[in-house]
C-alpha cells in the first residue's frame, strides 16, 4: 500500500462541517416563502383597493421568513425556535381556509418539526467549538 505525503494546500485546511440536508431544505423553503410574501406585499401595495392591513401582514411575514432563513443558515443555537413558532403560526392561520393551503401549512409544520429535530440537525446546531 502506497501512501502520499500531504503537501499542504487546500486539503489540509480546517473547514466547518457541512450543513445537514434537512436544514438546507428548510432554509430554502423559508427563503422561497420570504420571496412569495415580498411579492404579495408588492402586489397589495400596487393594486387599487388593496387593503393596507394585508400589505403590512405580508411585509411582516416576509421579514420574519427572511430572519428565520438567515438565522438557520448562520447556525445560531436558538434558530430552530423561531422556525417552530413561525411555522406554527402559518399552520394555525391556514386552518381557517380549509383546502390545499391547510395541507401546505400542516405539511410545513410537520417538515420543520422533523427536519430540525433529527439527530444530525440537533448536533449541528448544538456543536460550535471544534473544526474538522
Amino acid at each position: 500500500m502506497v501512501g502520499r505525503a500531504h503537501d499542504g494546500g487546500y486539503r489540509d485546511t480546517f473547514r466547518h462541517p457541512a450543513t445537514p440536508t434537512p436544514v438546507r431544505i428548510t432554509v430554502l423553503v423559508f427563503g422561497v416563502l420570504a420571496l412569495l410574501f415580498a411579492l404579495a406585499t408588492a402586489h397589495r401595495a400596487v393594486v387599487d383597493g388593496g387593503s393596507l392591513g394585508a400589505a403590512v401582514f405580508f411585509a411582516v411575514m416576509a421579514v420574519s421568513c427572511t430572519l428565520v432563513a438567515v438565522s438557520l443558515a448562520a447556525r445560531r443555537q436558538w434558530a430552530p425556535y423561531p422556525a417552530y413558532a413561525l411555522t406554527g403560526l402559518l399552520a394555525a392561520a391556514s386552518l381557517g381556509l380549509w383546502g390545499a393551503i391547510t395541507c401546505v401549512g400542516a405539511i410545513l409544520l410537520f417538515w420543520v418539526l422533523w427536519a430540525l429535530n433529527t439527530r444530525v440537525s440537533r448536533d449541528w446546531f448544538g456543536r460550535r467549538g471544534r473544526l474538522r
